[in-house]
């Protein structure tokens, strides 16, 4: 029992010692990773029906 008291004092002088963001910069990393997802789904989205298309394509030549 006393391992795990030791182990948790320790775990809040840790937390103490930790610079923990402002809540503006954490809301502004929080956006800018929302978009640079959503710009990087809607580039893979592209390149989904693209290469969709192009083995459909293929297919269609090989049916021939």
């Amino acid at each position: 029992m006393e391992k795990i008291k030791n182990f948790l004092k320790s775990v809040r002088q840790e937390l103490n010692r930790v610079s923990w963001p402002s809540r503006s910069l954490a809301f502004k990393a929080t956006i800018s990773v929302i978009i640079f997802s959503l710009i990087i789904g809607f580039y893979l989205w592209i390149l989904d029906i693209a290469f969709v298309n192009m083995v459909n394509f293929l297919l269609s030549l090989r049916g021939r």
